[in-house]
């Protein structure tokens, strides 16, 4: 009877720590994705990953910078050396996409071009305003043939600015008289740069779903906290590292420089576009 007794509290030490472990590595991944915001938005390129020259930066900006002004859709490239750890190339879309604001808020008419180089990864996130006349189909058309290709060749600033032309060429074609004119409004004009903020974008299935995992994960952890001294132990070392480990992401491209000076005009997103690999 000792015997099987032993036997047993030994098993359950092991599931124990097992249990520990995992939820300590869920809650430290999920602490670091939802912890990570974009870089401030200075104009219409933020290039975190280092890939374009400076004039390279400027001449793109200044192109976006007429195309809102001409056809009304705010397009921001965003060049990533890799995602952010525990984050979907869709995550950081949707997050950027809202803390800046792109595209204006009657129309939320803004459109994301992101690609993350160290993943061979692309995106087009559009605003919900946009997303008719650019639709997830031609997205992915232009991410595929026209983006990827010269990704590949490595010839970082021709795949932007070729993917623009396309995807301005889209907007324009696909949107009554070739001009959308709530992003032609004051409130998608040049912007100081500032504090970002993030829109009230309504939820999504997949927030309701991330919520729930996140109070599943914090519920875990505070019910193990209590229970075993283990737990609190690794806790505590979890955090400990979590919180002097690591840094923040890189920064974007400063455009004080002659760049547009873009700050976004409140426009959201509601997860529409295409994710393409290359």
């Amino acid at each position: 009877m000792h015997a099987s007794s032993s036997v047993l509290r030994w098993r359950f030490g092991v599931v124990r720590a097992v249990a520990c472990v995992v939820a300590s590595l869920i809650l430290f991944g999920s602490s670091r994705a939802l912890a990570w915001t974009p870089p401030p938005l200075r104009g219409h390129v933020v290039d975190e990953a280092g890939a374009l020259a400076p004039e390279e930066a400027r001449q793109l900006d200044r192109k976006l910078d007429r195309a809102r002004q001409e056809i009304g859709y705010a397009i921001v490239v965003y060049l990533l050396p890799k995602l952010p750890e525990g984050m979907t190339i869709e995550d950081v879309g949707y997050n950027a996409g809202n803390t800046w604001g792109v595209g204006s808020k009657a129309g939320a008419d803004g459109v994301l071009l992101i690609a993350s180089l160290g993943d061979r990864k692309l995106r087009i996130e559009t605003g919900k305003g946009a997303g008719g006349a650019l639709t997830d189909i031609a997205s992915s058309h232009i991410n595929r043939e026209v983006i990827g290709p010269l990704l590949r060749e490595g010839r970082t600033y021709d795949a932007m600015d070729r993917g623009v032309d396309a995807i301005v060429k889209e907007l324009r074609d696909n949107t009554p008289g070739g001009v959308n004119e709530a992003g032609r409004d004051k409130g998608s004009a040049r912007k100081k740069p500032g504090p970002a903020t993030r829109p009230h974008a309504a939820p999504t299935t997949g927030d309701y779903v991330k919520g729930g995992l996140i109070a599943g994960v914090v519920l875990l952890v505070i019910v193990l906290a209590i229970v075993s001294p283990t737990f609190r132990e690794i806790l505590f070392w979890v955090f400990l590292f979590g919180r002097f480990g690591g840094g923040g992401g890189g920064r974007g491209r400063d455009d004080d420089d002659g760049g547009s000076g873009y700050g976004g005009g409140g426009g959201t997103f509601g997860g529409g576009g295409s994710s393409d690999d290359y």
